[in-house]
């Protein structure tokens, strides 16, 4: 079994889905959308790699109610990615997904992986049409698609911008999510 690659994690976040949630950004993306922020995610090569097993017991371990896998482009490892979505899928979790691809470009593998998820973000980020006060989207164009009869719009609870600031244990801390643009930190 290939291992998935993977840029980044958040064990417990609040705004990529309902509920608190693990994030975890794959590496890897070959849609390079213009005015993309996770720029860095593009290549195949840097993150680490885990094996699906290693990925489930951290999620499992972080007590959430589900998890986001955002990207870079994680059905672009669609084929390491549907044993992990399936274990999961075992456990209860969520699984939210998040792709710049349109439902209309996917393959079968890839359509395979949204058949285990609950909530699905499709469509590419378009820079022209940035909107931070939407919720789980960066552009207007993008949809949230309600997969499973865990979730309905309801769970969205409206549109905001949201984020936030995470501090490490180093004193170094990171932003997630979609800032305003006049945020000056």
């Amino acid at each position: 079994m290939q291992p998935i690659r993977v840029a980044a994690i958040v064990d417990r976040t609040a705004i990529y889905g309902p509920g608190w949630r693990t994030a975890i950004w794959v590496q890897g993306c070959s849609l390079a959308c213009k005015g993309c922020w996770n720029t860095s995610m593009w290549t195949k090569k840097g993150g680490e790699e885990y094996s699906s097993e290693d990925l489930l017991e951290r999620i499992l371990a972080a007590d959430t109610q589900g998890v986001t896998f955002l990207g870079g482009e994680p059905l672009e490892q669609a084929k390491n990615l549907l044993p992990l979505l399936s274990d999961l899928k075992v456990t209860g979790k969520t699984i939210f997904i998040y792709s710049g691809f349109e439902f209309e470009e996917l393959n079968d593998l890839q359509k395979e992986c949204l058949e285990f998820a609950d909530i699905a973000v499709l469509g590419r980020y378009i820079e022209a049409l940035r909107d931070t006060s939407l919720r789980w989207r960066g552009s207007s164009n993008q949809t949230v698609q309600f997969l499973s009869e865990r979730y309905s719009e309801v769970d969205m609870d409206g549109e905001a911008s949201e984020f936030e600031v995470h501090i490490e244990s180093d004193g170094t801390f990171r932003i997630i999510g979609y800032p305003p643009n006049n945020l000056n930190l």
